[in-house]
């Protein structure tokens, strides 16, 4: 489900539930996600597997694609417990590469490609935070350092971040947000440096697994991929997004262990896409949200120890119409609740190296 942009959520003040018009609260939407699969949402869900998918392959996609919502099963990338690549269309399959943890905040393929990850994502959140409001820019030199943070313990190297994060009990999240591009945005790749920029969703679970999902910058295209980080292995998606761009992206609970990414916007090749990357194997996610905590961020990743002088920097990135929610267990269809999410959704802020 997409979440139309706040001004038009807010003339909706009549919804359709269970079969009847009922009033939503201000703020408040509930939307009924039934798993029940009849035959024409079968014949739909077929239709988006290439014929070229078969066997057990297209027995798992058509059972992935079921659990995500219709707007979601176009590009679909699924990733199992063990690593496994499944796609609904070839092309997918046929260019893309797992990335497994090497050290340093890297990332390896089998072909041996090397990326950076945004940071240490299992790191648990910690309890204080400074509660200043988010502004301005951060830069990897000069900027004004924010020394009222209290950061989680790094490791591996992070570099500077903005994070936002929610109170327990969430599972579903939405939001517009501005991809800079061209001079707001400089990754510094020179010798022995590989600064990734990374505008972001996620969290932590239950039991404080993490995940990262959301957007990696190319320094050599200017553009923007798909990724996620979980189970100590990255999943960049072979399909990019223009700069310069409001996309929109989605982070949600789908099956039990299984989260997804779903980013829509202008691709490469200037066509208008919806690109999904789901990760199973991620322990302690439910749909109902018990004891999770749901993030935004933008952030610098870097090789090795941190610096704060490579002269990296990206400004210009905006979050708009933040939704969050979760599912309600409680009701057989599995009703989504989701509000705009506002200071009393919110857990706490975290400003590292601002200006």
């Amino acid at each position: 489900m997409k979440i139309l942009k706040r001004s038009t959520l807010l003339l909706t003040a009549l919804l359709m539930v269970g079969g009847s018009l009922v009033s939503a609260a201000p703020n408040e939407f509930t939307n009924s996600d039934s798993i029940t699969i009849d035959f024409a949402q079968d014949q739909q869900i077929q239709s988006k597997i290439d014929s070229l998918v078969t066997g057990k392959e297209r027995t798992i996609m058509a059972e992935v694609l079921s659990r995500l919502a219709p707007e979601d099963r176009e590009n679909v990338m699924f990733v199992d417990e063990n690593g496994k690549i499944y796609s609904n269309k070839v092309a997918i399959i046929d260019s893309t590469e797992n990335y497994t943890s090497i050290g340093d905040n890297q990332y390896r393929s089998t072909s041996g490609l090397t990326i950076t990850g945004p940071g240490n994502y299992a790191e648990p959140i910690d309890t204080a935070a400074d509660d200043s409001p988010l502004g301005g820019e951060f830069f990897t030199n000069g900027g004004e350092f924010s020394t009222n943070s209290v950061i989680p313990t790094q490791t591996g190297g992070s570099g500077p971040y903005r994070r936002v994060y929610s109170n327990d009990g969430f599972s579903w999240m939405s939001t517009y947000v501005t991809l800079p591009g061209g001079t707001n945005i400089k990754d510094s790749n020179s010798t022995g440096l590989l600064d990734t920029a990374f505008v972001y969703l996620g969290g932590w679970s239950s039991n404080s697994t993490g995940i990262d999902a959301g957007m990696q910058h190319s320094t050599a295209y200017d553009d923007w991929a798909p990724t996620t980080l979980a189970n100590n292995a990255m999943q960049p998606s072979p399909i990019r997004f223009k700069a310069n761009q409001d996309i929109y992206m989605k982070f949600y609970i789908t099956n039990t262990n299984e989260a997804t990414l779903a980013v829509s916007g202008i691709g490469t090749d200037g066509v208008s896409k919806t690109v999904t990357i789901v990760r199973a194997g991620v322990s302690g996610w439910n749909k109902d949200g018990i004891g999770s905590r749901l993030k935004r961020m933008t952030t610098i990743g870097q090789k090795g120890g941190e610096s704060m002088t490579t002269g990296s920097y990206m400004k210009g990135v905006h979050w708009n119409d933040i939704t969050i929610g979760r599912y309600d267990s409680n009701t057989s269809s599995a009703n989504l609740i989701y509000s705009s999410w506002g200071s009393s959704q919110t857990g706490g802020f975290q400003l590292y190296q601002r200006r």
